[in-house]
């Protein structure tokens, strides 16, 4: 997915290594567009002529997966090539028991400010929501000027809500998990930082993209994203790099680090699952994804890339993307895919920010809100309470 250009070498020369020692085995490579992946891929499923191997993200993999439209690599991996990969990354590729999918790269995201801005208004890096909460408010009344975007893209609602301390899931993966205080907090949060004015009005029609853009521009203070946005800082605005500074996730202390993957899956119609898997093995080694975290600021999915010296912490003189990467690396450790793969997903996330959003603008209190919520979640998840009601 999208590597050409700028990967060409890296690419072909993993498949000339990999047929070199597969001599009854020839990859053909096709690059495909990120936003035109899960066309291409759905298209070719319903043909019956799918790619033997194919380059996903977790939820569309699982989307797949939920029709059993993927193969089981632990079918095809012995036990000891499955226990390479980092176990809590491993575990997030499975949909009602089966794997569906190797995991390949990895990220994670950190808080990047201006630490200009922050030392001028009297404030720390918060590193919860309670604390970023109090410097929105130091931040707006010192410089008129937002601490934070909170991006309503993608997983990123829901991933913000269980950083915070709410279960995503009931105990039986029926339903929500965040009916209780847990879940009326994340909303009542996000529903005093809207109403309060302590973030952009157009948070609710805009994602991860504008607040990477009001970072730079100076209007938001932090941002939540990957390391990999370092390198964009110091090339378009060098100014600003020599302002920024780096520190971890937002979350409350028992909460899990989020990470999230890209990964290699095979459809189950490929004709050739069983060299599908041998050569998505080969691009997943730990000598394959090293070589990929050093041409890019991404993290590998295998346990033994994270003994290199590579990923751990510098010196204090070394350049930011080195600390930022072993900030990286030690979250992806402890961390874990915060949304996991979900029947329905779209439906689920959809119903979640329409009511969340609902909340912030005052058209739903806090309780109604997490209550519609949690109904539309038990109806796609199987839990039968509405019913009984």
């Amino acid at each position: 997915m999208q590597l050409s250009p700028f990967h060409d070498e890296y690419v072909n020369g993993m498949i000339a290594a990999f047929e070199q020692d597969n001599p009854d085995v020839r990859v053909k490579w096709v690059d495909v567009p990120w936003k035109e992946m899960e066309k291409k891929v759905l298209a070719s499923v319903a043909a019956r002529t799918p790619p033997d191997l194919v380059n996903l993200n977790p939820q569309f993999a699982a989307k797949l997966a939920e029709y059993g439209a993927l193969a089981n690599p632990e079918h095809f991996l012995s036990e000891a090539q499955v226990a390479t990969y980092l176990p809590n990354i491993w575990g997030a590729n499975r949909y009602r028991g089966e794997a569906f999918a190797i995991p390949w790269y990895l990220s994670t995201t950190i808080t990047i400010y201006n630490r200009e801005l922050l030392q001028a208004a009297g404030a720390e890096v918060p590193a919860n929501h309670a604390q970023l909460l109090q410097t929105a408010r130091l931040v707006r009344e010192k410089f008129d000027r937002y601490v934070y975007f909170p991006a309503m893209d993608g997983s990123r609602p829901l991933e913000d809500m269980v950083a915070m301390g709410a279960s995503l899931l009931n105990a039986r993966a029926t339903g929500a998990g965040f009916e209780g205080e847990s879940g009326r907090a994340f909303f009542s949060f996000y529903r005093d930082l809207f109403q309060q004015g302590l973030v952009p009005r157009n948070v609710l029609t805009e994602g991860h993209r504008k607040a990477v853009e009001l970072f730079q521009s100076g209007e938001v203070t932090m941002i939540t994203t990957g390391m990999q946005f370092l390198e964009s800082i110091r090339v378009n605005s060098p100014a600003l790099y020599e302002k920024v500074g780096i520190a971890p996730q937002l979350k409350a202390a028992a909460a899990p680090f989020s990470v999230a993957a890209m990964n290699l899956a095979v459809p189950e119609l490929s004709p050739n699952k069983e060299a599908a898997f041998r050569f998505a093995a080969f691009v997943t080694s730990h000598e394959n994804q090293m070589a990929l975290a050093r041409r890019v600021p991404l993290l590998p999915s295998t346990r033994q890339s994270f003994d290199d010296p590579f990923f751990l912490p510098p010196a204090a003189s070394a350049p930011l993307i080195a600390h930022a990467r072993a900030l990286s690396a030690q979250q992806t450790l402890k961390g874990e895919v915060l949304v996991p793969p979900l029947p329905g997903y779209s439906k689920l996330r959809n119903s979640f920010v329409f009511n969340l959003q609902a909340a912030m603008v005052g058209q739903l209190s806090v309780e109604e809100a997490v209550e519609q919520v949690a109904d539309t979640w038990a109806l796609f998840l199987g839990d039968n309470r509405v019913e009984e009601e």
